[in-house]
Order: structure tokens, then C-alpha cells, then sequence
């Protein structure tokens, strides 16, 4: 369920709670209102009754000041993320186009043999898809915390995985194993693309020889990928994959393994993170299509 829905049950549970309580505090009254007036003296019994209203109607405003708080904050937070995820939309347009000029000028250059451009138009190249990479991430995240949905299908694993390699693992030594007849899973391609891509630059940014194993293994309906590089963690591991979490580190901004978490839960699937030798070892699990349709 999410958060701000189960925010929403919870007040109107404690509203509930307090008029019901109020209610039978005033039947209370009323019933034994007589009882006390010839126990007590009259003005004992108004001032039980104007102090114990007073602050059953102290009670109500406050809550009621809250509930509308909070609406007015929630309506501001989904301002803000319909405004990043409009503004994210609008400038992967123009990334996209800036990546693709400068890898035809690559080429181009490339074909001159000076070094000197060559190098700095593989640093712009380089740049572009680092602002791309976390244009894709706000764009997910903003679409996850509004409560947006994947579309799992069956896709084949190994091809899958090669092909993002290829793609974005770029400068990174990859050791690649896995099984023969591995069966397909269950996964959004561009969800799968972006997990994947997150830890290619986890990579990027905190190993030091840029080397990574990945291992794909298939066993008893589930098959799971494993992936494992020299990056040194000694941080709380059981924080790492929150929100905004990066420990004492000054490089990304700590949404990229909460969103592959999220992202993988998406797809009923789950990404572990364990400690192994003061490295980070991560497995992504996901269901096989074909137990998926057996269901």
C-alpha cells in the first residue's frame, strides 16, 4: 500500500476514533448529568462540562487543522513531482540529441586522428549519458512515487543483459557467466535497462579497477543475476537502498539503488544487497516466465 494512502486511512481512523470518543463523552453527560447535580453543586457540574467541551472542541480543530495541512502538503508534493518529471521529459529531447551530434562528430574526428578531439568528444559523450542516466532515474522515481505501474513481460535474460552491456558498459573489464537454456523472465525492459545502467555507474563511480563479474543462475522457478565489483562499502548496509542514502559519499545522489529496488519489487521480482569482503555483492532475482504462466 502506499505511504500516502495509509497516511490517508490513519487520520480519518484518528478523526473517527475522536468523534466517536466525543460522542460518548457527551451521551456520558447528559445520562448522568442529573446524578451529579444532586451530588455536587451546579456550578461544579458547568465547569466539568464547559472545561471537558472546551477541550473536546480544542481536540477537534487540531485535528481538523492537521488533516488540512497535510492535504495542502500533498497537493504541493504532487505540484512538485508533475513539475520534475514535466521539466526531466523536456530535457531528454535535447540530451539525446546533443549525445547523438557529438558521437557523429566522434567519427568524424576519428578519422582525422587527432587524439585531443577524439579524447574530448568522448568525455562529452561520456557527460551526456551520465545526464541522461539521471534524467531517466527522476523520471522513474517521480512515475513510482505517483503510483505509476510496469509492464512485465517475458524477455530473455542473457541476450538482454549483453545487449545493455554493450551498450552502457562502456570502460568496464566485464567477467560474464551464465547457464545454458536459462529460461525467459519476467521484467520491464526499460526498468530492467535502468537497474542494470545503475549499477554499470555504481561501478563507474566507486571501484577502483573498474572491473565487474556478473553470473546468471537458474534454479527451482526463479532465476537470478548476480553482480559483484571491487567497490569498498563500510557504511550501514541495512540503510543502503533508502532514499537519498549515500553514506560518506560525494559522487550521485543516492535515488539509484532505492529506485532498482523499487523498480525490481515493481516487477515482482527483489534486489539483495550483502557485504562479502568489504565489497557489495548484488543479487536480482526474478521470476521465470514459464512459472508465471503455469499460474
Amino acid at each position: 500500500m502506499p505511504r500516502r494512502n495509509l497516511l490517508l486511512i490513519l487520520s480519518f481512523l484518528w478523526l473517527s476514533t475522536l468523534f466517536v470518543l466525543g460522542g460518548w463523552w457527551v451521551y456520558l453527560m447528559i445520562q448522568l448529568g442529573h446524578v451529579m447535580e444532586a451530588a455536587v453543586s451546579p456550578g461544579f457540574v458547568r465547569m466539568v462540562k464547559w472545561e471537558g467541551g472546551t477541550f473536546l472542541l480544542l481536540l477537534i480543530l487540531l485535528s481538523v487543522s492537521l488533516m488540512i495541512m497535510w492535504y495542502q502538503d500533498q497537493r504541493k508534493t504532487k505540484s512538485i513531482q508533475a513539475f520534475f518529471a514535466s521539466l526531466t521529459h523536456e530535457l531528454k529531447t535535447p540530451l539525446a540529441s546533443i549525445r547523438l551530434q557529438s558521437e557523429v562528430i566522434d567519427e568524424l574526428v576519428s578519422k582525422v586522428e587527432n587524439t585531443r578531439l577524439h579524447d574530448l568528444t568522448g568525455r562529452l559523450i561520456e557527460d551526456t549519458q551520465k545526464l541522461e542516466d539521471q534524467m531517466d532515474k527522476i523520471l522513474q522515481l517521480s512515475r513510482i512515487e505517483r503510483g505509476g505501474n510496469l509492464n512485465p513481460k517475458a524477455i530473455e535474460l542473457t541476450s538482454f543483459v549483453k545487449t545493455t552491456l554493450d551498450r552502457w558498459g562502456q570502460r568496464i573489464e566485464i567477467d560474464y557467466q551464465d547457464e545454458e537454456q536459462l529460461p525467459g523472465v519476467m521484467a520491464d525492459q526499460f526498468a530492467l535497462m535502468l537497474v542494470l545502467r545503475n549499477l554499470l555507474e555504481n561501478t563507474r563511480s566507486h571501484a577502483t579497477t573498474k572491473r565487474a563479474k556478473i553470473t546468471i543462475t537458474s534454479q527451482m522457478g526463479v532465476v537470478q543475476l548476480t553482480y559483484q565489483d571491487d567497490g569498498f562499502f563500510d557504511g550501514d548496509i541495512n540503510r543502503l537502498g533508502t532514499l537519498f542514502y549515500k553514506h560518506n559519499s560525494t559522487k550521485g545522489s543516492g535515488i539509484g539503488l532505492y529506485l532498482a529496488k523499487k523498480l525490481m519489487l515493481k516487477m515482482d521480482g527483489k534486489l539483495s544487497i550483502k557485504h562479502q569482503n568489504g565489497a557489495l555483492v548484488f543479487e536480482l532475482t526474478f521470476k521465470s516466465a514459464s512459472e508465471v504462466e503455469a499460474e
